[in-house]
């Protein structure tokens, strides 16, 4: 019986610091980044890196769509001038 108490003191020592360690640990990183500090920090490496959003893409690809349709227009409208200009002369 005596072995028991003996090492249930022997835990009761070994919880009592680990829970004095656990004190000790959340006040050492609660003080390193809250909440705010994380958003400010992302926002600051987003500002500094010039990363594009899917707006932006969309926005890029529906311009370089239409350009493209512009020049299959106007390359189309140049053959058929020129097949019409060649038809006159034969």
């Amino acid at each position: 019986m005596e072995e028991y108490e003996v090492k249930i003191k022997e835990l009761e020592i070994k919880l009592k610091e680990l829970e004095h360690q656990l004190e000790h640990f959340e006040d050492i990183h609660s003080g390193h980044l809250d909440e705010n500090d994380v958003r400010a920090l992302v926002d600051r490496i987003l500002t500094e890196k010039e990363y594009v959003t899917k707006k932006v893409i969309e926005s890029i690809i529906n311009e370089s769509n239409l350009q493209l349709v512009k020049w299959i227009v106007g390359t189309g409208i140049s053959v058929a001038a020129v097949v019409a200009s060649i038809i006159q002369f034969i």
